[in-house]
């Protein structure tokens, strides 16, 4: 038993050493340490003063990598003062509604709403975002909005 978990082991590890040999994924490797780096010192906390930052920041990853990952293309993207505002293109209407629906789970904390538009098979969305206001009454928003309207 002990001989053949070591033979698996080996086969493993000459597979492994062979990979990281490999040109194409030394350069995939080392794209994925830059961006990692940069990630991280973007969200690197060096000040209490600087948590206001890092916020803004990490709303600003959350947007791009859903953006990259639902093959949105932004076209303006602002966050500033707790506040966001973004206008994009995307493949189809659904598209466009499933990234907003997305960053409204994701921005925890925010309050978001949007809007699709379709003109000769261009499908365009806005939307804005806020920190969302306690009521420490109780008392709720009672704007009667819905999370994706609907702009044709």
């Amino acid at each position: 038993m002990c001989w053949t978990s070591y033979d698996v082991y080996e086969q493993q590890k000459v597979e492994y050493l062979n990979l990281r040999a490999n040109d194409q994924y030394r350069v995939v490797e080392q794209k994925y340490s830059e961006l990692m780096a940069i990630k991280h010192k973007i969200l690197k906390n060096t000040s209490d003063s600087n948590k206001v930052n890092i916020y803004q920041n990490s709303i600003v990853l959350y947007i791009l990598d859903t953006a990259m990952d639902q093959h949105i293309s932004l076209q303006h993207l602002n966050v500033k003062d707790g506040r966001v505002s973004i206008d994009g293109i995307g493949t189809s209407d659904e598209a466009c509604r499933k990234y907003i629906a997305i960053l409204q789970q994701r921005l925890s904390g925010m309050e978001c709403h949007g809007t699709v538009k379709a003109d000769k098979g261009v499908y365009t969305f806005h939307m804005e975002g806020s920190k969302r206001e306690y009521h420490p009454t109780g008392q709720q928003d009672t704007n009667d909005r819905s999370p994706v309207g609907d702009s044709n």
